[in-house]
């Protein structure tokens, strides 16, 4: 008994009770209204609630081009005359509806909602508004800037207004100054008095948000004498200010401005003004070094033409001090955030390229000096400045040219990196850093050098590191950089220290993209081998541990092989060594072998020369005509059929595959004398839905090394890749 009181007064989840009739009413729209749009979307924005009428505005595009003439007279009215009583989300979904419209030139005056949105004493909605207002700036005409825009900025500066008004103001005023239809004497009248008046704002927020819209009015006076005499003494006046935002933007507008200023003010003014911020940075309690260390590449490269001998040295020294912040804490910064640090040797690692660039072009002599910065970087024990580090230090090598024998240690460094995240930045440019060396002479694919012993092993313990994850995709784009091996190392070498890891890894590759990588990997080490046992060798174990394995998924392994090996390799060689081993799959226990198999069909017979290659046609004929008597799987007899009839179908482009294939045995005959200097990058195509691709930003002056062109592939080849993927494998 006490057991049912108990469980009687336990809160159990009931069921919620369901909308009640009105409220079923209030949201149900009469069917008069399902094929009328426009009444439809002015019945809601009249009757509906809020979340309705958001739907309406979400669907004004869509209406547009429904109804144009209709939307524009009935129902942009309506959402205007809505705006005033309407929620936040109404105005701030509207106000990027808006954006949109304007953009495209609607023909209707949206700009007087946008403004009177501007007004809210909503920050949040006046906020959402001043950024439509700020994107659309560019696009409307002369007059409405003139006299909507212009006078709405001046009423918002005012010291009267709220400080987030004035804020938006500055930014207001900046977008004018660069508008393509407002001229220098425009600029110079009517914008900035109200520059000055902003810049001596009594509130620190108002000067900082002037103060990083500087080099847009120095734009819009388009070398005006009036730089010189009123925006730059104004930035020198905010560089000393007491707070510590605004020299931080005074930063960020120095680096902007540059290239609107004369070489003497350059020289003269703009270098003692950086020079004094970077030193100012280094007192106790400063906290601008983050920003001078985010902006320092984009710096240099703006000043770098300016710059005497004694002056480059100069910011190359300071530089040095800023890749130390953090790691020595004097008694003055016991109590600094260290994030700031970590932060400001992450930005000094990123701007690497630049300061790099900057070394190498104008003062050489100074390597020493760069180096000492790149390996205190590339050792940091922060493993977010070794990540920055290892995303770039392939344009590093790439600047250094000759002397990039500097990297060889801190690239060994940084593969054998314990941490993700700096492997993940690094692994996908290994091919290309190596390359480099070799160009210069640290690595030779004629004979192994000690720096080739230290970097292999760097790469194996890589190898070991990487696999110890279930991120097959990193693991795919490692077997896909040791595709660059042969280009900067000994064949025998590579032969000794990576075929046998390559090849376990066929097999114990886990995920399929990964072991179809490593035995493409595997082909192309075979290519270049210049050993004939060493190729046979390699030739034997692909064969018998995947084309002879007890595992089915081993076998579609074998069939991936396959497909690379006919883009790797010439026909010649591949009906020398894989075609055989492949038509033995067509006897396959597993149906979707066979029908990865049947899919390589046409790929074989288009390959063969006749009468050289009698013999094997007749055996693939043979295994067909086998095939299409014995088979008993639906697929792949379906299959048979649809490839059997494409290989009765005459041949196109026959002379094509005839010359390309003349210069495949040519090229391997050459490969085989030792005469080749280079291999060939990845073919388009392989795998490409198992990779992705990822781009990084670099700053301006850094030198992007891009991937080398990469070989096309032949069509035929790359369709029996996708086909050859098959469906599920069926046990």
């Amino acid at each position: 008994m006490k057991l049912d009181e108990e469980l009687r007064s336990l809160q159990l989840d009931k069921p919620i009770a369901g909308k009640s009739i009105q409220q079923l009413q209030r949201h149900t729209l009469d069917e008069q209204y399902n094929n009328k749009p426009i009444e439809r979307s002015l019945y809601i924005l009249t009757k509906g609630d809020d979340l309705q009428k958001l739907s309406v505005i979400q669907a004004l595009p869509h209406l547009l081009q429904t109804d144009n003439n209709a939307t524009i007279s009935r129902i942009i009215p309506k959402i205007q005359q809505e705006l005033p009583t309407s929620s936040s989300e109404f105005h701030i979904v509207t106000s990027k509806v808006f954006k949109l419209l304007i953009e495209k030139n609607v023909p209707i005056n949206l700009l007087r909602p946008v403004l009177q949105g501007i007004e809210s004493k909503d920050a949040i909605v006046s906020n959402a508004w001043i950024d439509t207002l700020l994107a659309v700036i560019p696009n409307l005409p002369e007059t409405s800037v003139k006299n909507d825009v212009l006078p709405s900025a001046v009423k918002m500066s005012q010291l009267n207004r709220a400080v987030y008004c004035r804020v938006s103001s500055c930014k207001i005023l900046g977008q004018i100054s660069i508008h393509s239809k407002i001229s220098a004497a425009d600029v110079k009248k009517d914008i900035l008095p109200m520059v000055q008046t902003l810049c001596q704002d009594c509130m620190y927020e108002v000067r900082a948000a002037m103060c990083a819209d500087l080099a847009k009015v120095a734009k819009g006076l388009s070398g005006d004498n009036l730089i010189k005499t009123i925006l730059l003494p104004g930035l020198v006046e905010l560089s000393n200010d007491e707070n510590v935002s605004v020299r931080s933007a005074s930063v960020d507008a120095i680096v902007l401005m540059i290239p609107y200023l004369t070489s003497d003010l350059i020289k003269h003014t703009v270098v003692q003004l950086v020079k004094q911020l970077c030193t100012q940075s280094n007192r106790p309690g400063d906290l601008t070094f983050p920003v001078i260390a985010k902006a320092y590449g984009l710096l240099l490269n703006n000043l770098s033409n300016h710059l005497t001998h004694a002056e480059q040295v100069w910011f190359l020294e300071f530089f040095k001090q800023l890749s130390k912040r953090g790691l020595i804490i004097s008694p003055s910064e016991i109590d600094m955030d260290p994030s700031l640090g970590v932060t400001c040797r992450e930005s000094c690692a990123y701007n690497l390229p630049a300061i790099t660039l900057f070394t190498v072009s104008k003062i050489s002599t100074e390597l020493n000096t760069w180096y000492s910065v790149l390996k205190d970087l590339a050792g940091d024990p922060c493993y977010i400045v070794r990540k920055t580090v290892a995303a770039c230090i392939h344009e590093i090598t790439r600047i250094l040219g000759n002397e990039n024998k500097y990297v060889a240690s801190d690239l060994i460094k940084l593969l054998r990196d314990d941490a993700e995240e700096v492997l993940d930045s690094l692994v996908p440019n290994i091919g290309v850093t190596l390359e480099l060396l070799a160009n210069s002479g640290v690595l030779s694919k004629d004979s192994a050098t000690h720096s080739s012993l230290e970097i292999s092993r760097a790469l194996l313990k890589c190898q070991v590191e990487l696999f110890k994850y279930h991120n097959w995709r990193r693991k795919l784009a490692f077997l896909q950089q040791l595709e660059h091996l042969p280009n900067c190392m000994p064949s025998d070498f590579i032969h000794q220290h990576f075929t046998s890891v390559v090849l376990k890894l066929t097999i114990d590759g886990r995920a399929r993209p990964v072991r179809s990588q490593a035995v493409r990997t595997m082909l192309v080490f075979l290519r270049y081998n210049l050993k004939e046992n060493h190729r046979k060798w390699i030739r034997e174990n692909l064969i018998n541990l995947l084309c002879n394995s007890q595992c089915c998924y081993t076998r579609h392994i074998f069939i991936h092989m396959c497909i690379h090996a006919m883009s790797v390799f010439s026909g010649k060689y591949f009906k020398e060594n894989f075609f055989i081993p492949l038509l033995k799959l067509t006897e396959d226990p597993v149906s979707t072998v066979r029908l990865c198999v049947v899919n390589l069909g046409p790929s074989l017979k288009n390959m063969l020369i006749l009468p050289i290659d009698r013999t094997l046609q007749i055996k693939l004929e043979n295994a067909l005509a086998k095939m299409e008597t014995m088979e008993t799987d639906k697929e792949v007899i379906e299959t048979l059929k649809r490839k059997l009839k494409e290989m009765r179908a005459p041949q196109i482009n026959r002379q094509a595959f005839l010359m390309e294939e003349k210069k495949k045995v040519e090229e391997e005959e050459r490969i085989q004398q030792g005469k080749v200097s280079q291999s060939p990058t990845r073919p388009a195509g392989t795998d490409t839905a198992f990779t992705s691709q990822a781009s990084s930003s670099r700053p301006v002056g850094t030198v992007t090394v891009a991937r080398p062109a990469m070989m096309p592939r032949r069509p035929a080849i790359a369709a029996a890749a996708m086909a050859a993927r098959g469906p599920n494998i069926k046990k």
